[in-house]
């Protein structure tokens, strides 16, 4: 058994196996010969069959299957003995039949393709620069969070005239072109925030109005973006995109906010009681909690986006053409050209991702301990807790951590999170990074980009 290694192009190679008669002969007679002996023909006794029956009626199939079998391990073999660092699985080389006779068996020829992973490199150079945008704590930042904290503890009421900050409850019925309720169309009980509402005309219908008021309105202009709007109407993201007439709203409430009070009882639903007593130490602490959060969250929308800005300026090139035959011809499921272009460029990204990771990890020779995985746990499993407001104690937490950690896909999720954590580590300390100041409404924007 032989097999060539040829390129094709710099990411891609076609294997040529040769498969002699020696190679296969005696792994076929011994199956051959373990089958005679459970064989029963009429006139033979129990494994006593003729060789030659046995050859006839089972012979072309065990050939077949073990030279699959020799196929598989050859690749293989080749493979791991000269390091190739492979994409998928090989595959046949296309446009190219295999040679050989299964009626009177000699040597056979197989044309396998593999794809190639590239190498990586990892001295960026002072070329490579990227921004890390932060929020500010100014004056504005935090007027808007006592604003928050009024609002969030103040008083719901029932009022019977809307106003631009009330929010109205009601039923959304679909119209057809002539105005009226579309017969099986979209029907949904929601809320509509009247003080988000950006399109004038819109919001000048929206206030002033009375329960049992009933208004004709665009879905679009009374919510943020194609995912809240299914949100209001009770429907799928997908159903949202052939969704183009006009609905009919009744108001069935008016719910208005009346902020809480700026003053001491405030400070004390906000902070343990008597902890704070005047709006400037208030402020003070609203600064400090503030600069933590957005500390946090610029980090976070940073590694997010360093990421895809990494990999947009490292321009990773793939054996794209291999990967989507690969794609096709390994898929359970039948799949067409078109769902593999609409979904390559994403699984392309993911792929590059991984690779640059690999490339880290071997650079940085990285390991993870049971100790970070036992920590990387208990972080988890307390926000977890927390946020459903279940704070655990530490023998809790760490009874539920090692629970977690026994499950393997929970531990390989953990893992993953501890991996990612320090390779990205690694990468910031290989380019450039320079801090920008922006507003919190464009930090908004550039968060809800890399989700």
């Amino acid at each position: 058994m032989q097999i060539i290694q040829e390129p094709i192009d710099a990411l891609r190679a076609e294997l040529i196996i040769t498969i002699e008669k020696d190679d296969y002969e005696l792994r076929c007679d011994k199956i051959l010969q373990a089958h005679r002996k459970q064989i029963t023909l009429p006139g033979f006794r129990k494994g006593k069959v003729p060789m030659g029956i046995v050859k006839k009626q089972y012979g072309k199939s065990v050939l077949a299957e073990e030279i699959n079998k020799i196929i598989s391990e050859s690749l293989q073999k080749h493979i791991q003995e000269n390091k190739i660092h492979v994409l998928g699985n090989p595959i046949p080389a296309e446009g190219k039949t295999e040679q050989g006779d299964f009626e009177n068996p000699d040597t056979f020829t197989f044309n396998y393709e593999i794809g190639l992973a590239p190498e990586l490199e990892l001295k960026f150079g002072w070329r490579a620069k990227f921004t890390r945008h932060i929020i500010p704590v100014d004056k504005k930042a935090i007027d808007n969070r006592v604003l928050d904290m009024q609002r969030q503890h103040g008083k719901v009421s029932d009022v019977e005239i809307s106003e631009e900050k009330d929010m109205l409850l009601g039923t959304f019925v679909q119209l057809d072109a002539q105005g009226a309720p579309l017969e099986g169309g979209v029907e949904n009980r929601s809320s509509i925030s009247v003080e988000f509402i950006e399109d004038k005309q819109t919001l000048k219908q929206l206030i002033g109005v009375k329960v049992g008021d009933v208004i004709v309105l665009d879905p679009n202009k009374v919510s943020k973006n194609h995912e809240d709007m299914a949100r209001m109407l009770g429907i799928t993201h997908d159903e949202i995109h052939n969704l183009n007439s006009d609905f009919k709203f009744t108001v069935e409430e008016i719910k208005r906010l009346t902020p809480h009070e700026f003053g001491q009882s405030l400070f004390d639903k906000i902070y343990p009681k008597g902890e704070v007593t005047d709006e400037k130490e208030f402020r003070s602490r609203i600064e400090k909690d503030l600069q933590g959060h957005f500390e946090r969250d610029a980090e976070w929308v940073f590694r997010r986006r360093f990421i895809v800005d990494l990999l947009e300026y490292m321009k990773i090139p793939l054996p794209d053409t291999f990967l989507k035959r690969w794609i096709k011809l390994s898929n359970d499921k039948p799949v067409t050209e078109d769902q593999i272009e609409k979904e390559f460029d994403g699984y392309a990204e993911s792929l590059r991702w991984q690779l640059l990771q690999q490339t880290v990890m071997k650079e940085m020779d990285l390991k993870i301990t049971a100790e970070e995985l036992e920590s990387e746990a208990r972080k988890f499993v307390g926000a977890q807790y927390a946020q459903y407001g279940m704070p655990l104690d530490e023998e809790s937490m760490e009874n539920v951590a090692k629970s977690v950690l026994a499950k393997d896909e929970e531990r390989r999720k953990i893992a993953d999170v501890i991996v990612e954590r320090k390779v990205v580590d690694h990468l910031k300390t290989l380019v450039s990074i320079k801090d920008k100041s922006i507003s919190y409404e464009k930090f908004a924007v550039l968060a809800a980009e890399v989700k």
